[in-house]
């Protein structure tokens, strides 16, 4: 019974160390929230402000790149942004503005009490016919520095 009682304690103790902290996602969601901001209206400068660095992506790219500095983002979205599905439309000369994105769900998972996981279900579509461009998920790192929340990688 003693060893019963233990492992349940034990088990009580584990998961509430996982728990995630409300404050800390709202603050996150908010964030993320930006994020989205500051990347459709293509103001590269206060995105870079969003993270830490080193800071790795690895999107629609096929090797992983990795900013070092906020000089660096404006490069690296570039290239995420060119091999990007919603590419097409500039090569078509289109604008960006003609396309739907819409966030279907964000998950956010503690991984420790400085880092936590979002995971944002979304999917684009043409605004003229609703035809679908993409639908997928993203990901993003949070980890707090000095009481800030910032993204550190984003796959």
């Amino acid at each position: 019974m003693k060893r019963v009682l233990c492992s349940l304690v034990i088990a009580l103790m584990m998961t509430g160390s996982v728990y995630s902290n409300e404050s800390d996602v709202k603050k996150i969601k908010d964030k993320h929230n930006e994020y989205y901001k500051y990347l459709f209206e293509n103001d590269m400068n206060s995105l870079a402000k969003l993270f830490s660095y080193p800071a790795l992506f690895k999107g629609f790219v096929s090797e992983l790149q990795i900013a070092k500095s906020e000089k660096d983002i404006t490069s690296i979205y570039q290239n995420l942004i060119k091999a990007a599905p919603q590419s097409k439309f500039v090569e078509m000369g289109r604008d960006y503005s003609e396309i739907n994105t819409s966030i279907e769900d964000k998950s956010i998972l503690k991984m420790r009490e400085d880092t936590y996981l979002l995971v944002a279900k979304y999917t684009q579509r043409d605004k003229s016919d609703d035809s679908l461009i993409f639908s997928g998920r993203a990901s993003y790192l949070f980890t707090n520095n000095n009481g800030e929340w910032l993204i550190s990688g984003v796959f």
